[in-house]
C-alpha cells in the first residue's frame, strides 16, 4: 500500500481504516501523550530487533526509524520530540502526515480477535522495508518484531487468529450505579468482530440465496460460539420469516435464558435500549414476544410486553402501542383504556388505540373525538379498517408525511378491531358517512395540492377545525351498535 507521507488526507484515512480512534484530534489536543505512547512503542519495536539480529539498541531504533520513512533514528526522534511540545492545536498538517508510515506502531490487536486485512497488509510492508534495512529475511522479521507489536509467537500464529476460538466470555452485564438502578450488557472483543462479521452477512441479505449464505454462517458460527446471542437472534428471526414458528422459538428461548444467565440475581433495574449493547436483549424479547402472539399464548406474550416496558421505559420498539391492543384482544377493556391513554403523545396511532380502548369501555364521545384524529392524520386507515384492497382517490397513497410499520401495526390492530363488541360496526358506520368523507376530499385536495408550503399550512389549519366539528356533527346522529355482553 502506497500512502503519501505528505497527505494529510491519506493520514487521516489510514488511522481511520486502521482503527485507530481519533489519532488526529488528540495529536492535536495532547500531542505529548500520544508521541509518549508512540515512543514506547517504537523502543518495543527495536528491543525485539535487537535480540533478532543480535545488535545494540540505538542501531536497531535507526533501522527503525528508516523503515518508517526517515533517515536516520535521529531525525525521526527530533520530529516526534517537536510534535510533542508543541502547543495543543498548533501541530501542523505536515508533521502529522509525516507519521504515516509508523502508524503501524498504534495498531492495537488481541489474541480473541482476527487481524484485519488491512492490519496484516501495513504490518507486511513494515516488515520488508525493515528486512531491507537491517539485511534479515521477511519471514524472520515478521516472526520476531511484527509478531512481537501483535503479543504473538509467530506471525503465522497471529495470522490464525480468530474469534471463533475464544475461550472468554462473549458478555458480561455490569451494573450502573450502587443501586443497581440501570445495567447494560458489555462486549468482549472478540464478540464485537463477531458482530462487524454478522452485519456483513446478515444487513444487506435481501435475496433467498443470501439469506440461506447468511442462515449457513449463523448455524457454524453457533456451533463455535454457541454464546453468540446476536447470531441467536438472527438465525431465530431467519427460521420465524421462514415461518417455523417451533424452531424460532427453540431458539429465542434459549438466548433470552443465555442472557438472562448474566444479569444478577435480583437485579431490577433498567436495561435501557440507549446503550447499544443492551438491543440484542430487547429484540430477543420482542421477537418471543410476537412468537407468543402468533401463538395465542397472550398470558406470556403480555408479560414479554410488560417487562419490556419495566425494562425500557422510553420504549424505543413502541412496545406501549401494542399492549394495550392485546389486552383488548383477551378482553380486558379497562386496563387496556387505562393502558392506552399516552397523555403526552398525539399522533395517529397514539389517537386510534385511544379510540378503541374509549368504545370498549363505552366512552362514545372520546371514541369519536380519537377516531377523527386518527382518520385524518392516516387517511390510508380506512382501506386498513375496512379490510379493502381498492385506492384512494386522487393517487392519494394515505400518508400524510409518516410511514408507519404497517406489518406490524395490522398484526396487532387486527385482532383487537375485531375482539371488542360493536366496534367493526361503529368504525365501519363512521367511514361511510358523508360528512366525513367530505372533510377527507377536502384534506385531500389541500394534501395533494401543487402550492405546497400554503397548502400544507392551511391543511393544519382545516385538519385542526375539522377534529373538533366533525366529533361534534356526528354526536347527535352516530348510531352505536349494540355491544354484545
Amino acid at each position: 500500500m502506497s500512502i503519501p507521507t505528505d497527505d494529510y488526507v491519506a493520514f487521516s484515512q489510514l488511522s481511520f481504516q486502521l482503527e485507530i480512534d481519533s489519532l488526529q484530534f488528540w495529536l492535536n489536543e495532547n500531542p505529548s501523550v500520544v508521541i509518549s505512547h508512540l515512543l514506547d512503542r517504537i523502543k518495543l519495536g527495536a528491543k525485539i530487533l535487537g535480540r533478532a539480529a543480535g545488535i545494540n539498541h540505538s542501531i536497531a531504533l535507526g533501522h527503525i526509524a528508516v523503515a518508517v520513512g526517515f533517515p536516520n533514528w535521529h531525525g525521526l526522534n527530533a520530529h516526534l520530540i517537536n510534535i510533542s511540545t508543541s502547543p495543543p492545536n498548533t501541530v501542523s498538517r505536515e508533521s502529522i502526515s509525516r507519521l504515516s508510515k509508523s502508524l503501524v506502531f498504534l495498531i492495537t490487536t488481541t489474541p480473541d480477535t482476527s487481524l484485519p486485512e488491512i492490519q496484516a497488509q501495513v504490518f507486511q510492508e513494515f516488515g520488508a522495508r525493515l528486512s531491507i534495512a537491517t539485511g534479515l529475511t521477511l519471514e524472520a522479521i515478521m516472526d520476531t518484531v511484527c509478531a512481537g507489536y501483535c503479543g504473538g509467537a509467530s506471525w503465522s500464529e497471529v495470522k490464525s487468529r480468530t474469534p471463533l476460538n475464544s475461550t472468554d466470555p462473549l458478555y458480561e452485564f455490569e451494573t450502573l450505579d450502587e443501586s443497581s438502578k440501570s445495567g447494560r450488557f458489555i462486549w468482549s472483543d472478540a464478540c464485537s468482530q463477531l458482530i462487524r462479521s454478522l452485519d456483513n452477512v446478515y444487513q444487506d441479505a435481501d435475496t433467498p440465496e443470501r439469506i440461506a449464505e447468511a442462515k449457513r454462517w449463523m448455524e457454524k458460527t453457533l456451533a463455535h460460539q454457541p454464546g453468540f446471542l446476536e447470531a441467536g437472534l438472527c438465525l431465530a428471526q431467519i427460521y420465524y420469516d421462514e415461518g417455523n414458528l417451533n424452531e424460532a422459538y427453540v431458539i429465542v428461548k434459549a438466548h433470552i435464558k443465555r442472557a438472562e444467565y448474566l444479569i444478577p440475581k435480583g437485579f431490577r433495574g433498567k436495561i435501557e435500549w440507549g446503550f447499544h449493547s443492551n438491543r440484542f436483549y430487547h429484540r430477543l424479547l420482542w421477537l418471543r414476544m410476537t412468537i407468543y402472539h402468533d401463538a395465542e399464548r397472550m398470558l406470556y406474550c403480555l408479560r414479554d410486553a410488560r417487562k419490556q416496558l419495566r425494562l425500557n421505559p422510553h420504549d424505543n420498539l413502541g412496545v406501549r402501542y401494542i399492549y394495550p391492543l392485546m389486552l383488548l384482544e383477551v378482553g380486558e377493556f379497562e386496563k387496556a383504556a387505562k393502558a392506552s391513554k399516552f397523555p403526552k403523545e398525539d399522533g395517529y396511532d397514539a389517537a386510534l388505540i385511544r379510540a378503541f380502548g374509549r368504545f370498549a369501555t363505552g366512552d362514545f364521545p372520546g371514541f369519536l373525538q380519537n377516531f377523527t384524529k386518527a382518520l385524518f392524520d392516516l387517511p390510508v386507515l380506512r382501506l386498513v379498517l375496512l379490510d379493502s384492497t381498492g385506492t384512494l382517490p386522487d393517487g392519494d397513497d394515505g400518508f400524510r408525511a409518516v410511514i408507519p410499520d404497517m406489518e406490524t401495526f395490522e398484526r396487532y390492530t387486527w385482532p383487537a378491531y375485531d375482539a371488542v363488541p360493536g366496534l367493526v360496526e361503529a368504525c365501519t358506520q363512521f367511514l361511510a358517512n358523508q360528512s366525513v368523507q367530505n372533510a377527507e376530499a377536502q384534506l385531500r385536495a389541500l394534501w395533494m395540492g401543487d402550492d405546497v408550503p400554503d397548502n400544507r399550512k392551511q391543511w393544519y389549519e382545516l385538519k385542526s377545525k375539522l377534529n373538533s366539528t366533525i366529533p361534534l356533527l356526528l354526536s347527535d346522529q352516530f348510531s352505536y351498535p349494540n355491544q354484545r355482553a
